[in-house]
């Protein structure tokens, strides 16, 4: 197997750490209402209760929001790894529903964001908003620097200060879309969400640290995913 810089230097990265996390992140592709639905059912009364009888917790299924008239639906259902052997032990069923299309993406967590951290958030479940980012890099070496930004330059801390809730960081291991890392972060409601953003923006941390020459062109596609968690997901 060819191992790109990146993963090289993460995995390197990873040597150094007693331990970090692993996560699996698994996208359910539906053609609409009908299909999401089905499927969120037999993550309820199947898939789920298998997980987590195979020893599996903590795990987040996110679901579209109400005003998403986006024609692909999209199913994010995240679980963290005690190690990659834990893959063996996910599967479907014959019994999981149709659905369009499925990535699994593995992640190995930063070194500044070790472990996961579950969300603290007040109001009703039904509001709260989960935001997954995706940020794919142009090249390797470029990317490399956007995962230092987030590591050597703090970007992690100025989440933490300004309280985004953030569930987990991590690099792409395997993936469709590569060099690219993601993050989850969470919020009461979309009120919530709209004003934490504003106040990142308007940061005079941000700003000094995003306008630095070595964090120049590290992005060259961002992919935002605003979902609420179905009513029988951990979080």
């Amino acid at each position: 197997m060819l191992v790109g810089t990146a993963n090289t230097a993460v995995f390197a990265q990873n040597s150094n750490k007693a331990f970090g996390d692993y996560y699996q992140i698994s996208i359910y592709h539906t053609s609409g209402k009908a299909q999401t639905d089905s499927l969120s059912q037999y993550f309820e009364t199947a898939y789920l209760p298998q997980l987590h009888k195979a020893g599996f917790s903590k795990i987040g299924v996110f679901m579209p929001l109400a005003n998403d008239t986006s024609a692909d639906k999209r199913i994010v259902v995240w679980m963290p790894l005690k190690g990659l052997n834990d893959l063996q032990k996910i599967s479907l069923n014959n019994d999981c529903p149709k659905y369009k299309r499925l990535e699994n993406v593995i992640l190995t967590a930063f070194e500044k964001a070790p472990h996961y951290k579950l969300p603290n958030l007040n109001g009703p479940k039904a509001d709260h908003i989960y935001e997954l980012r995706s940020y794919e890099g142009p090249t390797e070496e470029r990317y490399l620097q956007k995962v230092k930004m987030f590591n050597v330059g703090d970007e992690v801390g100025l989440f933490a200060r300004l309280r985004f809730n953030a569930v987990f960081y991590a690099h792409v291991l395997a993936g469709s879309r590569m060099p690219n890392l993601m993050y989850l972060t969470s919020f009461d409601n979309m009120a919530t969400h709209d004003a934490h953003w504003k106040a990142f923006g308007d940061d005079a941390y941000w700003k000094k640290l995003s306008a630095l020459p070595e964090y120049q062109n590290t992005v060259s596609k961002a992919d935002i995913i605003l979902m609420h968690a179905a009513g029988y997901s951990d979080l």
